[in-house]
Formats: C-alpha cells, structure tokens, sequence
C-alpha cells in the first residue's frame, strides 16, 4: 500500500510539473507568435489560469498510473485515461475560458470538443513513442547483458 501511495505521489507532482510546462510554452507561444490579446486575458487572471494548468497536468498526467498495473486491458487503460484527461481538461477549460462556449451554436461547441480530443490524442501518442523508445533501449540493453552473460558461463 506504502508503494502505491508513493506511486501516486509521484505520478501528481509529474501531473503539476507536466501542467506547468504546458502552461508556459502556451504562454511563449503566445507571446512570440503574437497572441498579445489571449495572453493579456491570462495574465489578467493569471494564478486561475496557472491553478487550471496545474488541475489538468494532474488530472491527465496523474492518472497514467493505471498503466503501472496489470489489469485492466491496454484498451481499457487508455479509455480510462482519456476519459479522466478529457473529464478534467474540458469542464476547466470551458471554465478558464480556454475554449469559448456558444449555447446557441452547437457546431462551434462540438468541434471544439473534438480538436481537444485530437490535441489530448496527438499529445498522448507522443508519449506514448517516448515510451516505446524507452522500451526498446531496455529491451535491447537486457539482451547485451544476456549475451554478456552467457559468454560467461
């Protein structure tokens, strides 16, 4: 139990620190690409908007530890994923104004909701590459040190 909840821990501060990075290469993307009037309104409401940032870090990056275990299926784990990311991304940035919401027009609601998707999706396969790189640097590692040991033996 000590373990998982050393494991949570560690997954919520990856979240914040994940949040924060975010927040800031938005921040100088707005600012060197010449999104003044989007980074005035944050700067505004800057520690709403930098809390936001934290929220979603934690809420997308902090639930990565179910890949840590076994069960449930890989599918399973990444609908959970996305469902937990997107559960908390989505209300806080209709909330901090990330996303403006129209009642009256549906359309521009629904394609902002799926550009989130794509975003959320792009920034996950990216992840998961660098996983898989690491992967395979291990894997490959752990066979030099077998063949190691078996010249050995």
């Amino acid at each position: 139990m000590k373990h998982i909840v050393k494991m949570i821990i560690k997954y919520i501060f990856y979240g914040i620190s994940w949040g924060c990075t975010f927040f800031v290469f938005t921040c100088l993307s707005l600012s060197v690409f010449g999104g003044e009037e989007y980074l005035s309104t944050i700067m505004k409401d800057f520690t709403r908007q930098a809390v936001g940032a934290m929220i979603v870090g934690i809420g997308s990056a902090s639930i990565s530890v179910i890949y840590e275990f076994e069960k449930p299926s890989e599918m399973v784990k990444r609908l959970i994923h996305f469902g937990v990311g997107m559960g908390v991304f989505y209300p806080t940035a209709l909330y901090l104004g990330w996303i403006p919401f129209y009642p009256d027009k549906i359309l521009h609601t629904i394609s902002s909701f799926l550009i989130s998707c794509g975003i959320f999706m792009a920034i996950w396969f990216c992840f998961y590459l660098a996983k898989r790189g690491e992967a395979k640097e291990i894997n490959n590692r752990l066979r030099e040190l077998e063949k190691d040991y078996e010249k050995k033996q």
